[in-house]
């Protein structure tokens, strides 16, 4: 009877250290999986930022922001930005989807890119479409290699790559240039 009471007690222990083991002091293990998960996920992003003198200098809106944790990159889908420029000026740019590097310095724009906004003082307003556009943020440069149309009331020019300095309000054509103006 003693011996039987002892097999059943070493059972019984037996069993509580395999269920201790098993579900109370394991660890959760780092799934494989887990790396695929966004280090963030927002929908509805409605982002601004200011400038020295405390007028609005960025204002970004964008249906959602996913992080890739692996690199810090930022992805935005359905993007527009409106960037408030010297002398009033007021740029408007819209994309399908943009990426935004760790630090934030240089935006890339990509996918039905439309660019709009006043490039001088004596023109009127600019539209410039294109695949993907690069915006420093810092130097307040866009550019792209890729083609662009460039629409100036009922005249149109089309390139190969383009550089706009927002502060200034310059726009040039790269290279590749062909036009049609009409009256």
């Amino acid at each position: 009877m003693i011996a039987r009471f002892m097999v059943l007690a070493g059972l019984a222990a037996l069993i509580a250290a395999l269920v201790q083991w098993r579900v109370v002091d394991r660890e959760p293990s780092s799934a494989a999986g887990d790396a695929s998960r966004p280090g963030y996920f927002l929908t509805g992003v409605d982002l601004e930022e200011f400038g020295t003198d405390g007028t609005l200098r960025i204002g970004l809106r964008s249906i959602s922001a996913t992080e890739d944790p692996a690199s810090g990159v930022v992805r935005l889908s359905d993007v527009a930005v409106d960037y408030h420029g010297a002398a009033g000026r007021l740029w408007h740019l819209t994309a399908n989807e943009a990426q935004v590097p760790p630090g934030g310095r240089t935006v890339l724009f990509e996918g039905d890119v439309r660019f709009a906004g006043q490039p001088g003082e004596a023109t009127g307003v600019a539209e410039l479409r294109t695949a993907t556009l690069a915006l420093d943020t810092v130097t307040e440069i866009a550019e792209t290699r890729a083609p662009v149309e460039l629409a100036l009331g009922a005249h149109r020019l089309r390139a190969l790559g383009m550089r706009a300095d927002l502060k200034a309000g310059n726009l040039r054509l790269e290279s590749d240039v062909s036009g049609l103006f009409t009256r």
